[in-house]
């Protein structure tokens, strides 16, 4: 069965996109799977708390941020393509559904033409938002249209809406090529993202779907409008007609994209319209032009309020990836929901009040990636299977590939990565939770690893240097170089932790950004831990969060020759050529003459 995404963007309109969700209901369809992904660009209204509660089946990523159109979109394509999308619903959030078919009759036209690459319907004005209601009698309400297709007008670089402000009677009920598609509704099809990939974040806001469609048509796609189908549309609701949010962006914007794809005499026209608006026009149209000369793209800081509190739907995800360690994950998952039973209740000053003491599904979700064919879990943990997010790749994308995977998919205020050949121990997850909320998620975390024979497990460590080395190995100073386990019963500050076990708020996560993808295993977690330091982000390593930990289960499945040989690989992604081939003779050295002997797959990871 094919999937279908739908994808609305939010920002402090609970109200309207409230309305759109109940809307949906009315959706219709045995030929498709859906899913609804709401994306909300920090709200400060309550809305995530409220689609929560009311339409818990919906799931919610929270931005963090102010995205605008075109970022918000691109979080929630990036989610639907990692979910397997085969067609993407963008829809506004003021807008409201109409034909119950809408879906059906949608995708009905785009499998008539494989050249078609994304199609929209007839848009009308939702009761009472019409431009000019006193032209319309009682009985044309509802039938007034927004968008019926359309055209580019390429002399005065802007969209024209055919019928607008006419009634509907059907004048404009053909299936037809448009020039022009209406990014308040549009079904995308995957091969078309697949090839010319998401909206433009410069844009921000307008110009982004004229954009997208441009390139599609260069990519050899069309675009279509299919007057046969309709939805409502509350014009204006996000921005409002004459603000100076629509003043900036679409005076800026409107001159990114003439001067990127107008021809030589429209590109000379605008650049005489900017000078006038310039001189003349309001201040936000001045500072459109003037911002466009200086390269300012994206969101406009001074145009976007402060982002408040931000609500996320799940206080916790938690990334597992598995790669030929099938029976290890099936015990990872009893432990997650079989050794962290019962509600503890705990209060931190100045935190809301939290319960919980282990996984909770209403709080939290379990997301496992099968990385590559090597022995899939999926068949060994059918059993957790309708209480976790499973994901797949055809093929092994490597640690930091896959776990990035399981990050973007995860809707959680918190993301714990946990390796597949690890054990959780009662109460871990909520001292994790506990420790983190104190921090107010300003910091890094790990868990106490112990092997399962119950002995201790160095996990924690100093990033590698030349000076630590001779430390470690000439002056015997352990924890200088090697991994070492820190002492005492409470939260202490180290310089790095294993990722095995890795507790990343989303608020750190937003400013770090993913894991490096530059080496396919080995050195991920020194990378990271040296960015976080980079960034002035405390990591803290946390002994009354208990994990068992398989050492090296995946590893050791794929050979020790090819284990050492991507080793080798990542420190020298890591250290680069120069400082790994200095750094890799002072190890020999010091495996030859120094107090440390220790096994040659150490110290090429530093």
């Amino acid at each position: 069965m094919e999937k279908i995404a739908i994808i609305t963007l939010n920002y402090n309109g609970k109200k309207d996109t409230l309305e759109l969700l109940e809307s949906l209901k009315k959706l219709l369809t045995i030929k498709y799977e859906l899913l609804t992904i709401v994306v909300d660009n920090a709200s400060s209204d309550g809305s995530v708390a409220a689609i929560h509660q009311q339409f818990p089946e919906v799931d919610i990523i929270q931005a963090g941020d102010n995205l605008g159109f075109s970022g918000g979109f691109n979080k929630g394509l990036e989610y639907a393509q990692i979910w397997g999308a085969d067609y993407f619903l963008l829809i506004n959030n003021d807008c409201l559904i109409k034909d119950a078919n809408l879906i059906d009759k949608l995708i009905d036209s785009i499998k008539q033409n494989p050249k078609i690459g994304l199609i929209s319907p007839k848009i009308l004005f939702s009761p009472g938002f019409e431009f000019h209601k006193d032209r319309y009698s009682a009985k044309d309400i509802g039938k007034v249209i927004w968008f019926a297709g359309g055209r580019f007008d390429w002399d005065n670089i802007g969209s024209i809406h055919r019928g607008l402000d006419e009634v509907d009677k059907g004048q404009y009920d053909k299936l037809e090529e448009s020039e022009i598609i209406s990014g308040a509704c549009v079904l995308i099809k995957k091969e078309l993202l697949e090839m010319i990939g998401k909206l433009d974040e410069k844009y921000f806001l307008y110009f982004e779907d004229s954009d997208f469609v441009k390139r599609a048509v260069n990519a050899g796609f069309k675009s279509f409008y299919n007057g046969k189908v309709e939805i409502y549309h509350k014009v204006s609701r996000s921005t409002g007609i004459g603000s100076k949010v629509t003043d900036y962006y679409h005076t800026r914007n409107r001159l990114i994209f003439g001067m990127k794809y107008g021809k030589f005499r429209t590109r000379f026209a605008l650049l005489r319209e900017a000078l006038k608006l310039f001189l003349f026009g309001r201040v936000a149209q001045r500072q459109g032009v003037l911002d466009y000369y200086l390269g300012s793209v994206g969101g406009k800081g001074e145009l976007m309020d402060q982002v408040k509190k931000i609500e996320y739907p799940l206080k916790l995800s938690i990334g597992i990836v598995n790669y030929n360690t099938a029976d290890l994950t099936k015990k990872l998952l009893q432990s997650i929901f079989a050794n962290n039973p019962g509600v503890q209740s705990y209060s931190t000053p100045g935190v809301k009040h939290v319960q919980t003491s282990g996984f909770d599904p209403d709080t939290m979700e379990v997301i496992v990636l099968d990385n590559g064919e090597v022995d899939p879990s999926k068949e060994a943990i059918k059993k957790y299977l309708p209480l976790i997010k499973y994901l797949k790749n055809g093929e092994n994308e490597g640690f930091s590939g896959g776990y990035n995977k399981t990050i973007k998919y995860s809707l959680g205020e918190y993301y714990l990565m946990l390796n597949s050949d690890i054990e959780v121990l009662e109460n871990s997850l909520s001292e994790l939770i506990k420790t983190a909320d104190g921090f107010k998620g300003e910091a890094v975390l790990g868990g106490k690893l112990i092997f399962p024979n119950g002995d201790k497990q160095d996990s924690a460590f100093h990033l590698p240097t030349l000076t630590g080395a001779f430390k470690e190995y000439f002056l015997g100073q352990k924890g200088s170089y090697f991994m070492y386990e820190p002492e005492g019963s409470k939260p202490i500050k180290v310089e790095g932790l294993a990722m095995a076990c890795f507790f990343i708020p989303r608020k750190i996560l937003n400013k770090v950004d993913l894991l490096d993808q530059g080496t396919f295993i080995f050195f991920e977690d020194i990378e990271y831990c040296r960015r976080l330091k980079q960034f002035g982000i405390p990591i803290y390593y946390v002994p009354a969060a208990k994990f068992i930990h398989h050492h090296g289960a995946s590893t050791k499945k794929i050979g020790q020759e090819k284990a050492y040989e991507q080793l080798k690989k990542a420190s020298e992604h890591y250290h680069g050529r120069f400082y790994y081939t200095l750094l890799s003779f002072v190890l020999r050295l010091g495996q030859r003459f120094g107090r440390v002997k220790t096994p040659i797959s150490r110290w090429t990871k530093g």
